[in-house]
């Protein structure tokens, strides 16, 4: 692969297989829980504060001068004075234990899926899920980028057959009600988490081709997140007898069909691959730039402790999902914002939100928004 850079298509990819991981498969079980109005309430303001919040995250990186990860950007923009070190280190556990969180839930993810495919031991579904993610590494990031791009058109061709499967064989209904505000409140940071591609936004602003394309690659990935997600979420409810927690065994189980059972293992397999790669990669750079190693040693040392972890750990997988968007809430909140605008005062590139980037009320809505995020983490799903 000499051309090393991202095309238009697949840094699009990108962001939408970043996000398409936990959530699409936890979200339908969610949502009939609240019903559709409730969903369509939390799904607007989710997709137009990650929106908002990813082309922050753009015209960051973009005004940085060394922009590989996000712990430099932030050392350039946020972190200085005496107490620099003390912030880069503590900002440095916060960053290493988010990143850890959303490797672990993938792992978990494909492990559960694999085990009830193959009947083999959980223990080693999960080792099989992380080898064969980590071969992309011998590939960088234009191996990701094309795996991204394969694998998302596979993602919605999969999507596109369960739908038409679940029409033919109607099961369940779509609740049009709108639930409790405390219900909705939590769907919100599910959907929020399940829209989360800080990191790939960082990768896809390194190493897109032509650099104007960035913010409709943004933008393109976002809506396609959500478009396969509702899709997703429509075919499931109406094509289950059951809604499960992990949507796709559920309906599996309820449409009968032995494709049926492959497709859906290989859309989890799909998410989770394409989601694990991009915070792999985030992960392994933030490693590289601190010790000086070599991006595939720095793969290893990053993803290991996450197979471990999810080996070793007992939660269960929404649990994760709603730690990690508190977890990365915290992170926005707490550093992107403060040093995006530290980034904007003086922008050495023209500024993708253009008369909003210094809009205070914009920039605040976006900051409650994503406090509200954090809290709905601690609000039960059940």
């Amino acid at each position: 692969m000499k051309n090393k850079k991202l095309t238009f298509l697949e840094s699009l990819m990108l962001v939408a297989g970043a996000g398409i991981g936990t959530g699409i498969l936890t979200i339908p079980y969610a949502i009939v829980k609240i019903g559709v109005f409730g969903t369509l309430v939390a799904l607007v303001f989710a997709y137009a504060a990650s929106a908002f919040m990813y082309l922050i995250i753009a015209d960051l990186t973009r005004n940085s001068e060394k922009p590989e990860d996000l712990l430099a950007i932030l050392n350039e923009h946020l972190f200085s004075g005496k107490g620099k070190k003390a912030l880069n280190i503590a900002f440095l556990v916060l960053l290493v234990l988010l990143l850890l969180e959303n490797l672990v839930v993938y792992i978990l993810c494909a492990g559960n899926v694999l085990t009830d495919l193959l009947g083999l031991n959980d223990t080693v579904t999960k080792i099989i899920f992380y080898t064969l993610a980590s071969v992309v590494i011998v590939f960088g990031v234009k191996g990701m980028g094309v795996g991204e791009k394969l694998s998302m058109l596979l993602i919605g061709g999969v999507v596109l057959v369960l739908m038409v499967l679940s029409f033919i064989n109607v099961k369940g209904s779509l609740n049009f009600s709108f639930g409790t505000p405390n219900t909705v409140f939590a769907v919100y940071g599910l959907f929020m988490f399940a829209f989360s591609a800080i990191f790939s936004i960082i990768q896809v602003c390194n190493h897109i081709e032509k650099k104007e394309q960035t913010g409709k690659a943004i933008i393109g990935g976002l809506t396609l997140n959500a478009l396969i997600t509702a899709a997703f979420a429509v075919a499931v409810i109406l094509g289950s007898d059951t809604v499960t927690e992990i949507a796709t065994i559920g309906l599996a189980q309820s449409i009968g069909i032995p494709v049926v059972r492959i497709l859906c293992s290989l859309l989890v397999l799909l998410a989770m691959f394409t989601s694990f790669w991009s915070s792999g990669f985030a992960f392994s750079d933030v490693v590289s730039g601190q010790f000086g190693l070599s991006t595939k040693i720095s793969w290893f040392i990053a993803t290991v402790p996450s197979l471990i972890i999810a080996v070793l750990l007992p939660l269960g997988i929404l649990d994760y999902v709603q730690i990690g968007a508190g977890a990365l809430s915290i992170v926005l909140v707490i550093v992107v914002l403060p040093a995006y605008f530290n980034a904007v005062k003086n922008p050495k590139q023209k500024l993708l939100l253009g008369k909003f980037s210094r809009n205070k009320v914009m920039i605040s809505a976006i900051a409650v928004a994503i406090v509200l995020m954090a809290i709905s983490s601690f609000i039960p799903i059940n």
